[in-house]
């Protein structure tokens, strides 16, 4: 795949806010589960729109939508490091944020 573009939407318009190359990124995929006979996201919570996450040679985290309706377009952003962890931590890459981000501690919740 070649260079994709990254915009971003401003009250006035869209900008270029950088672009990234897909096969040169580390791709994660989102958690799903089963609800009848269609895998739902667990991030969307929709069967037909998905999200996949990239952490580029640079060490920029891209966040890619897209959608199986025909006609949608994707969409990509630059999201901060703690997006990303969030969205690692909630698609189980638990391996992929220690590596990045640290060990994780046995357990995490409010303080009682």
């Amino acid at each position: 795949m070649a260079r994709t573009n990254i915009f971003r939407n401003h009250d006035d318009g869209w900008t270029l806010d950088g672009w990234f190359d897909p096969d040169l990124a580390e791709g994660y995929d989102e958690a799903t589960h089963l609800v009848g006979i269609d895998f739902v996201s667990v991030l969307t919570g929709d069967p037909a729109q998905h999200q996949t996450l990239y952490r580029t040679p640079e060490n920029r985290w891209v966040l890619h939508r897209w959608s199986q309706w025909e006609g949608d377009t994707d969409t990509y952003e630059f999201i901060d490091a703690a997006q990303a962890r969030i969205w690692l931590l909630t698609c189980h890459h638990d391996a992929t944020v220690e590596e990045h981000f640290g060990p994780l501690p046995d357990e995490a919740g409010p303080d009682l």
